[in-house]
């Protein structure tokens, strides 16, 4: 009987398991990696799921598609994320800004 593919789901079942105190969050790296996370994981980057490790209660490390993010938890709970990619590519990534709303359009025009 073949164990692989049941220790994989096992390990990356408790690595997930371990990180209930990952809040969920989503930002936006340098060199166009979009990350986002769901509370307690997985770490999701270009839409692809990466590899949870718990370092400590306050630093994760998420890996895959060749690049390693650092995930440390500030005292309010909030995440601070870099990252290091391939070719030494490396850098903060930076919270993503919800798009403002449009302005009204059903607004009446003002009075001349």
């Amino acid at each position: 009987m073949n164990r692989l593919p049941a220790l994989i789901a096992l390990l990356t079942a408790s690595g997930m398991a371990h990180a209930a105190n990952l809040p969920a969050f989503e930002v936006t790296c340098p060199t166009d990696l979009s990350v986002r996370a769901k509370a307690g994981g997985p770490v999701y980057l270009n839409d692809k799921p990466l590899v949870l490790h718990k370092l400590s209660e306050q630093f994760f490390e998420a890996k895959g598609e060749g690049v390693t993010l650092s995930i440390s938890l500030n005292a309010d709970g909030s995440p601070t994320v870099s990252y290091t990619g391939k070719q030494g590519a490396n850098g903060i990534c930076e919270k993503t800004e919800e798009e403002a709303p449009a302005a009204d359009e059903s607004a009446e025009p003002m009075a001349e």
